[in-house]
């Protein structure tokens, strides 16, 4: 093995630590909402899954379940020779039908149950969803179908102060006993706006929303896919673009989840993951790792660049480190990183730090891009495209007429970002006087002036 891929993986595995550390302590006492399709509960890994979420349940995390029933409820109904419509996707539930998808669906909910008691959870079911009928909509009678009216919030927060797991399957009940089918998509999604919910899973077969084959507009033309293709993270805005401009390439499960994620992060929930069961520890990467598994959708701030603090300097040179080790950075130091500080940038996700750079301002009215590094678990997720694009962008902002920087190994990368050779005298006088004829780095620079 050569030493420095063996260095490189050191610093991947201790990156990786102390961000499962960083996302434990945030999490803890947080509400998660895990919605889980019924076709997992026959999936060899199933039982890994429902491990994966004691395990985090251990960690301090709250969590609320609902079961998806559709495949239940459909094997139910053709064992009884018992047929149902379907309108714009929703079932159409007669009253014949009606006690089978109650069946389904609380056996559905005692599958999980019985699977959390093996893990050593407390799962406990119960009736705390009010519902109404839909009544008929545009001539359509949706009969025993109904909407949520009503989460009781009070007796859910003590039940999950108390420890315990709520199941709660889609059926709900109005104020005189009448049962009625409801979406489980829509419960877990309107659960967001009764409850204070960190996150909402959408756990199922698919992991996540392609980007390629997708149209992209204004707001999502920067989307950098992950290395199988995935969209790993897009905000509200981003989400109702691709909804808007994809629909006729959008299969209907991705679209009913971009709608419901939205809906949901309106409605109060911070994230919304579309991630598949059927890949062992799928869950806890999602959770413990800013890249995951799946596609999230987030509401509020999920990253982004902004000016270095004192309180980052230890994490600069923690992820600079492994580029030192390779002899693509020249060694920093606290203090001078310290006397610069005003220069650097960091990129933030969730909080922890995963990349950084600076720009140095010279005389004649340039400066230097430097100190770009990302962390080992990053590498591939355009966070150095971005911490680049934001110094030129900086750059501009300042009134420089031309940025410069030196570098040994990364020449093809810079050069995408429109950056061309240069020479030792087309530096800045200061900048030349210190230049390490040892090191002999390429020099390459961007003009800015238009």
């Amino acid at each position: 093995m050569n030493p420095n891929d063996f260095t490189s993986q050191h610093f991947e595995i201790a990156g990786f630590i102390r961000e499962v550390f960083g996302y434990m302590e945030r999490f803890k006492g947080q509400l998660f909402v895990l919605k889980i399709e019924d076709d997992l509960m026959s999936h060899p890994l199933f039982p890994v899954l429902m491990r994966d979420i004691a395990l985090l349940h251990k960690t301090g995390v709250k969590i609320i379940i609902v079961p998806g029933t559709r495949n239940s409820i459909d094997a139910q109904l053709k064992a009884w020779n018992v047929e149902t419509k379907f309108h714009c996707g929703v079932r159409l539930t007669s009253e014949q039908a009606l006690p089978h998808v109650e069946q389904a669906s609380l056996g559905a909910a005692q599958h999980i149950m019985s699977h959390l008691t093996a893990s050593g959870l407390r799962g406990i079911q119960g009736n705390w969803i009010l519902a109404r009928s839909m009544g008929v909509i545009n001539g359509v009678d949706y009969m025993r179908t109904g909407r949520i009216e009503r989460v009781q919030k009070d007796t859910l927060d003590q039940l999950l102060n108390e420890d315990f797991v709520p199941i709660i399957a889609p059926i709900g009940w109005n104020k005189i006993g009448h049962a009625y089918n409801i979406s489980s998509t829509e419960l877990a999604t309107e659960l967001c706006k009764y409850m204070k919910v960190g996150k909402l899973f959408f756990i199922g077969n698919q992991n996540g929303i392609k980007l390629g084959g997708l149209v992209t507009g204004r707001n999502t033309k920067y989307l950098e896919p992950t290395d199988n293709g995935l969209i790993s993270a897009m905000d509200v805005d981003q989400a109702k673009e691709l909804l808007e401009l994809n629909s006729d390439v959008l299969n209907f499960a991705q679209m009913d989840y971009l709608m419901n994620a939205i809906h949901a992060c309106e409605a109060g929930a911070n994230r919304v993951h579309l991630l598949s069961g059927e890949f062992q520890g799928s869950l806890l990467q999602e959770v413990f790792s800013a890249r995951g598994d799946g596609t999230m959708v987030y509401a509020n701030q999920y990253s982004s660049i902004r000016p270095a603090t004192m309180e980052d300097i230890p994490d600069i040179l923690r992820i600079m480190q492994d580029y030192i080790d390779k002899g693509f950075l020249v060694p920093r130091t606290q203090e001078s990183i310290s006397e610069k500080l005003s220069d650097y940038v960091v990129y933030s996700i969730d909080n922890s730090i995963h990349g950084c750079g600076a720009l140095h301002e010279f005389e004649d009215g340039m400066a230097e891009v430097a100190g770009i590094a990302v962390g080992a678990n990053y590498r591939k997720s355009g966070i150095g495209d971005a911490i680049v694009r934001h110094l030129i962008s900086v750059g501009r902002m300042k009134g420089c007429k031309k940025l410069f920087l030196l570098t040994t190994q990364a020449l093809d990368w810079f050069y995408h970002f429109g950056f061309v050779d240069g020479t030792v005298e087309e530096l800045p006088k200061t900048k030349r006087d210190h230049y390490n004829q040892k090191r002999k780095s390429r020099i390459l620079m961007l003009p800015l002036e238009k």
